[in-house]
């Protein structure tokens, strides 16, 4: 199960993509680290939230860590009228 209410670890989604259907906030962080530099598992992680409706809206990094910022396309406000 990932912990949403932290930043979630980019190889935890590629390891276990299906649970990321059970994310239920409109935004969630995705971390990375890379020696090298290549970031492969937050590549593929995004890859893998983009298909479930999430969207990339900002990134950071620094000589070996990455942060995503991810938005859910598919969120819907709970408790407003429409």
């Amino acid at each position: 199960m990932l912990d949403e209410a932290k930043a979630i670890k980019a190889k935890d989604i590629v390891e276990n993509p299906d649970d990321a259907y059970g994310l239920t906030r409109s935004h969630i962080i995705i971390s990375d680290t890379s020696v090298g530099g290549s970031f492969s598992n937050m590549v593929d992680a995004i890859n893998i939230m983009y298909d479930m409706g999430w969207e990339a809206i900002n990134m950071t990094y620094d000589s070996s860590y990455m942060f995503t910022l991810m938005k859910n396309s598919n969120y819907k406000r709970k408790n407003i009228a429409e």
